[in-house]
């Protein structure tokens, strides 16, 4: 009797279960590795701005201490840094989702582009490496636009022939540099379109 109890009621455990649905929810939020990185830099780039905005505050409140009583210059030194430092990292923090995004584009190809599951699916390193020198020659071609309004406005507010040549030389240089890496542009990705039609 007692083998037969244990027995029904092992089986009507059996049954409960069969009917129950378990349900797991997904405690990340995401369902790709790639969704997730992308989360993760987001809540640390926060993190760093907090903190990069807390540091300009305690470095502004050093600088205002370092002029109270005669002035203390290592103080003052100390402050002028820990802006500089901070200020550097905001911008870092501020630049960190471009380069995260231009990463994608240069490994998977696209920045809405998924991660490959198959090796057909993944992009070929001529592929890889066109997009990573086009997206270096990019920042130099911009530093070098930069640089050219940087000349242009120290020539027209030069004061003295020395400024008014030291700019020339500014504004000279940057266009040459515009030059060539639009040129150096054009060869790569021709020279990876060569390169992807032989194979």
């Amino acid at each position: 009797m007692f083998v037969v109890a244990i027995g029904m009621f092992i089986v009507s455990d059996f049954t409960l279960a069969a009917d129950t649905n378990i349900v797991i929810n997904n405690p990340v939020g995401v369902s790709s590795l790639t969704a997730f990185f992308e989360n993760v830099m987001v809540k640390l780039g926060s993190i760093v701005a907090y903190l990069a905005v807390v540091a300009i505050v305690v470095g502004g409140v050093m600088y205002l201490i370092s002029g109270m009583g005669g002035g203390n210059e290592n103080m003052k030194k100390m402050a002028e840094t820990t802006i500089v430092f901070a200020i550097v990292g905001l911008a870092l923090t501020a630049i960190a989702p471009a380069f995260l995004k231009q990463i994608k584009i240069i490994v998977l190809g696209g920045a809405d582009k998924a991660m490959p599951v198959g090796i057909g699916q993944a992009p070929t390193i001529a592929t890889i490496v066109k997009n990573t020198l086009v997206f270096l020659l990019s920042i130099t071609g911009i530093l070098a636009i930069i640089s050219l309004v940087m000349g242009g406005i120290m020539y027209v507010m030069a004061g003295t022939m020395d400024v008014a040549e030291r700019a020339g030389k500014t504004i000279k240089y940057s266009i040459i540099g515009i030059v060539v890496i639009s040129t150096a542009v054009m060869v790569v990705t021709k020279i990876v379109e060569l390169i992807e039609k032989t194979n």
